[in-house]
C-alpha cells in the first residue's frame, strides 16, 4: 500500500510554481522592513550587505531547499528523514510558522482598514478634520492651526482630547503629515505601552476573523488553491509600485528620499548590527529556515528546473525589496519637502511605520486615488497568513498521516480557530507593541541556527557529494560551484561568527521614543526559545530512545533513513545502487566540497539520466 503523503498534490505549470515563489517571497517583509531597517542602519551600507548576503547566503540554501525537498517529494517533517537526529527542526518550524501567521494577522488588519477606507468619498487620511487629529496636522496648502505650537514646550503648553504621552510628544516639534497621523491615532490607537492593553477595537476583531477566514480559504486545497490566488496577488502590486515611483519622481523632495535611502556612510560596515540584521532579513525575505520553501518544493513534478527558478525569484525578489526601498524614501521626500522638515523627521512613529505611511501617501499623487487604493492594498491582507500557515498544516498532515489524511477541512478550521483566538490581544491599543516584540524575537536566532544546521547537514553529514548526483538525477546538471562553496564553507562560518556577536551585541526592538521594559525582553527571548527547545527536546529524546552507546546512537540517527529516496522510481534505482560508492571519507568529502571533483559514479540507465 503507498504510503499517505501530504505533498501528493503538485503545482499545475512550471509558471505557477514561480509565481508562488516570488509570492512567497516578495511580501510584508519588502513592503517595511527593508525600508525600515535600511532607514535604521544607515542607507549604502545595509543596502550593499542585503545583497551581498542575499546572493552569497540565501540564495544556496534557498535552492537547496526546494531541490531536495522536489528530489524527495517530502515536506517540512517528512525531509528530515536526511537526517533523523535533527528531526526536530520540523517542530521549531511549525512553531515559528504558527506564532508568525497569528502575529502577521494584525498587519493584515491594518491593510484591511485601509482598504475599507479607500471607499469613502474622501479619504480620511488625506485631510486633517477628523476626531483622531492633533493640532500639529499637516495637509498640503494648509498650515498646522496653532503656529506657536512648535516653539513650546511640554512644560507650558496644554493640550485637550489627548489621551497618551506619545500624543503629546507628537504634537512638540514640528508639523506631522495627516497620513502619519490617521496611522498612528486611528489605525494602532496606541497606548503608553505594552503594560497599558486599552480598550479593545470590536472593529479590529472582526478583521482578525476575516483574516483568518480568507487565509483558510486560500489554502482549503493547499497548493491548488494557493497558486490560483497567488497569480493576482504576487504579480500586479509589483507594476503598481512601478507606477507610483515614477509618478514620485516628478515631484519636488523625491531624489533628495532616495539619496537618502542609498547614502553610504561606510563606517557603518564595521557595526555588527548592520551585518547582523542584513542577516535576519535575507532569511525572513527568502525564506530558508522557514519551511516554506520545503513545502513548495515537496509540490514540484521532478524534472521541474527549480535552480533556474530559485534564481529568478531572487532576483525578483532583491529588485523589488531595493525598489520598494527607492520608491518609500522617494515618497518620504515628497512628505519632507511638502511639510519643510528633515527626511529623519517625517517618521514620527518610528521607522517600522514606514510602509504603511509611504504607500497611502502615495495614492494621493494619482487621479481615482480610491481605485488604486483598492487595487493596491488587497494582496497585503490575503497572502501572508496563507503562506505561514500551509507549511504548518503540511507538518502536522506529515506527522500523523493516518489521523489526517484527507480531513484537511475540519483540521484547517481548528488551526483557525484557535489562531483567531490567540490573536485577539493584538485587537487592543497595546497591539502594535506585541506585534513589534513578537516580530523582532520570532524567526531571528532560532531560524539562523536552523540554517546552521542544514548547512551542516546539507554538506557534510548527507553531503555535498550525494547532493550533487542528486541535482544530475534531477536537472541533468551538476551543483553549482558557489552553492557547494558557500553552503560548505562560507555560510556555516559566517553565520557561527555573527550568531555569537549578536547574542552579546543585538538592540532590542523600539516604536519611536518608546523603549520596551525588561520583563518584556524576557517574554521576546521565550518567543525565541520556544522554537528551539522543542527541537532541542526532540533530538534529546529521539536519541534517549535509540539503542546502543550514545556515541553509535548519534551516529546512526545522523544518517538518513531507508525512506530517503527520490521522488522519482527511475531514479530511486540509480540512487540506491550508487549509495554503495558514496561512503566518503572526511578527506574525500572535504576534498569534494572544496573542488567539486571525484564525486559519485553514477550508472547510465536511460537517457534522461545524466552520466558524471
Amino acid at each position: 500500500m503507498k504510503e499517505t503523503n501530504a505533498a501528493d498534490v503538485k503545482w499545475s505549470s512550471r509558471v505557477e510554481f514561480v509565481v508562488a515563489l516570488l509570492g512567497y517571497s516578495i511580501g510584508l517583509p519588502e513592503f517595511w522592513r527593508v525600508p525600515y531597517l535600511a532607514y535604521r542602519n544607515g542607507g549604502g551600507p545595509f543596502i550593499i550587505a542585503y545583497i551581498l548576503l542575499m546572493l552569497v547566503c540565501g540564495l544556496p540554501l534557498y535552492f537547496l531547499e526546494l531541490a531536495l525537498s522536489q528530489y524527495s517529494g517530502k515536506g517540512p517533517w517528512r525531509f528530515w528523514d536526511i537526517c533523523p537526529l535533527l528531526r526536530g527542526i520540523g517542530i521549531a518550524i511549525a512553531v515559528i510558522n504558527a506564532i508568525s501567521a497569528i502575529n502577521t494577522a494584525i498587519m493584515e488588519a491594518w491593510a484591511l482598514e485601509y482598504f475599507v477606507n479607500s471607499f469613502k468619498s474622501v479619504l480620511p487620511w488625506t485631510n486633517c478634520d477628523n476626531e483622531w487629529n492633533t493640532e500639529a496636522c499637516y495637509r498640503e496648502g494648509i498650515t498646522p492651526d496653532n503656529t506657536s505650537l512648535f516653539n513650546s514646550s511640554l512644560a507650558n503648553y496644554s493640550i485637550t482630547n489627548m489621551t497618551t504621552r506619545a500624543e503629546v510628544n507628537r504634537t512638540i516639534g514640528h508639523p506631522v503629515d495627516s497620513v502619519d497621523e490617521f496611522w498612528l491615532y486611528r489605525i494602532l490607537r496606541i497606548s503608553d505601552g505594552i503594560s497599558d492593553l486599552g480598550t479593545i477595537s470590536v472593529v479590529f476583531v472582526v478583521y482578525l476573523f476575516a483574516m483568518r477566514f480568507v487565509a483558510a480559504v486560500s489554502i482549503v486545497k493547499s497548493v491548488e488553491s494557493m497558486g490560483k490566488v497567488l497569480f493576482v496577488t504576487a504579480l500586479l502590486p509589483v507594476a503598481l509600485v512601478v507606477m507610483i515611483w515614477v509618478r514620485a519622481l516628478t515631484l519636488p523632495g523625491a531624489t533628495k528620499g532616495m539619496l537618502y535611502f542609498m547614502s553610504a556612510d561606510f563606517g557603518r560596515f564595521a557595526d555588527s548590527q548592520l551585518w547582523i540584521e542584513a542577516s535576519f532579513q535575507t532569511f525572513i525575505t527568502l525564506g530558508p529556515g522557514w519551511g516554506g520553501l520545503m513545502m513548495m518544493g515537496a509540490h514540484n513534478k521532478f524534472r521541474t528546473n527549480c535552480f533556474q527558478s530559485a534564481v529568478i525569484s531572487t532576483t525578483a525578489t532583491l529588485t523589488f525589496g531595493l525598489l520598494n526601498g527607492l520608491v518609500v524614501f522617494s515618497v518620504l521626500g515628497v512628505m519632507s519637502d511638502e511639510i519643510g522638515v528633515p527626511i529623519s523627521d517625517v517618521m514620527t512613529s518610528g521607522g517600522f511605520s514606514i510602509g504603511f505611511i509611504a504607500y497611502p501617501k502615495a495614492t494621493e499623487l494619482f487621479p481615482f486615488t480610491q481605485l488604486l487604493c483598492v487595487i493596491i492594498l488587497p494582496r497585503d491582507f490575503i497572502l501572508p497568513g496563507a503562506i505561514l500557515t500551509e507549511p504548518f498544516l503540511m507538518i502536522l498532515e506529515e506527522m500523523f498521516p493516518k489521523v489526517l489524511n484527507n480531513r484537511r477541512i475540519p483540521l484547517l478550521a481548528v488551526v483557525s480557530i484557535v489562531m483567531f483566538l490567540v490573536g485577539l490581544p493584538y485587537a487592543t491599543q497595546a497591539g502594535v507593541y506585541i506585534f513589534l516584540l513578537v516580530d523582532w524575537y520570532t524567526g531571528t536566532w532560532s531560524v539562523m541556527l536552523m540554517c546552521m544546521a542544514e548547512c551542516v547537514v546539507f554538506a557534510w553529514i548527507y553531503g555535498a557529494h550525494r547532493i550533487d548526483r542528486d541535482v544530475r538525477l534531477m536537472l541533468n546538471r551538476p551543483l553549482p560551484t558557489i552553492i557547494r562553496i558557500s553552503t560548505a564553507f562560507i555560510m556555516p562560518i559566517f553565520l557561527t561568527f555573527l550568531l555569537i556577536i549578536s547574542i552579546f551585541t543585538y538592540k532590542p526592538p523600539s516604536f519611536g521614543e518608546y523603549t520596551y521594559p525588561v520583563y518584556a525582553r524576557a517574554l521576546g527571548w521565550c518567543f525565541t526559545l520556544s522554537s528551539i527547545l522543542p527541537a532541542l527536546g526532540y533530538c534529546g529524546w529521539i536519541v534517549a530512545k535509540a539503542d546502543g552507546t550514545v556515541t553509535k546512537r548519534i551516529k546512526r540517527l545522523a544518517r538518513h533513513t531507508t525512506q530517503w529516496v527520490s521522488a522519482n522510481e527511475r531514479a530511486e534505482e540509480i540512487y540506491r545502487d550508487s549509495e554503495l560508492s558514496a561512503e566518503f571519507t572526511w578527506r574525500q568529502l572535504f576534498l569534494f566540497n572544496l573542488t567539486g571533483r571525484d564525486g559519485i559514479v553514477i550508472k547510465e540507465s536511460g537517457d534522461s539520466v545524466p552520466m558524471i
